[in-house]
């Protein structure tokens, strides 16, 4: 797992105690209207020949901005094949009929066994031959509207 204070997140993120979390500190993003978080992870502390998943891991209190709002993640070995996909991190079910609802349809986030919520990012795959850096990323930049409430606790890496 990459801590959220190891990865480059928005500009407004602070960095707060949350009990029963694996980490003494986790971020918090505190309105922002740009959001950007990412990580980077080198190969040669994986294990090689086997395909991993990247997990985006986090937990919404109090959140509001991420409603029907579509997100960006993606996986990537540098100078290698890279993947991106569209989801919701709202982890409540769109309304059907709702007008202007952006995220119908889009993949949302489950709830694991800790409480904390988790979205799969993309995989990718560590051959040991070389030394890759992969590199992670979510992103919302297009809508412009402000986003709270988002507790990060990481980025998990785990075999596929």
């Amino acid at each position: 797992m990459l801590a959220s204070f190891t990865l480059l997140c928005s500009n407004l993120c602070i960095f707060c105690v949350l009990l029963l979390n694996r980490f003494p500190e986790v971020a918090k993003l505190v309105d922002v209207c740009w959001l950007e978080i990412r990580g980077v992870i080198n190969t040669i502390v994986l294990s090689p020949n086997t395909q991993y998943a990247a997990y985006v891991v986090f937990k919404m209190i109090d959140a509001w901005g991420f409603q029907n709002r579509p997100v960006e993640l993606s996986v990537g070995v540098e100078g290698g094949q890279s993947s991106t996909k569209i989801v919701c991190l709202d982890p409540n079910v769109e309304e059907e009929g709702r007008q202007h609802n952006r995220a119908v349809g889009l993949q949302r986030p489950s709830v694991r066994s800790d409480g904390w919520l988790e979205i799969e990012m993309g995989e990718f795959f560590s051959s040991g031959i070389e030394n890759e850096e992969v590199q992670m990323n979510l992103l919302e930049i297009k809508a412009g509207n402000w986003k709270s409430g988002l507790f990060l606790e990481g980025i998990e890496i785990r075999p596929k």
